[in-house]
């Protein structure tokens, strides 16, 4: 169980979401973490719980270091555009 602190809160409200149980935007960590735990599916299926919940925070982070390398790219590309354009000022 100790393995639902490790997550964020969009962590834990995507596992409730997965796992079909009703919770709310204003849920806090706190109220996510009892919903989960107290949840029969939790009770009955825990080592699936726990795995779910690790694709679930793999996929955030896949997510994420996707758009730091997107954001990256564009950074790269500006620069690139700019010093391009400084050049052509240079020639000129």
């Amino acid at each position: 169980m100790a393995y639902l602190s490790k997550g964020k809160k969009i962590d834990l409200f995507n596992l409730a979401s997965e796992l079909r149980i009703d919770v709310t935007s204003h849920d806090k960590i706190i109220d996510l973490h009892d919903k989960i735990t107290k949840s029969t599916f939790f009770k009955d299926n825990e080592q699936f719980v726990k795995d779910t919940f690790n694709n679930v925070v793999d996929e955030r982070k896949k997510l994420e270091e996707a758009e730091v390398k997107k954001v990256e790219t564009e950074k790269q590309h500006l620069a690139e555009e700019r010093a391009f354009e400084l050049e052509k000022l240079r020639l000129q």
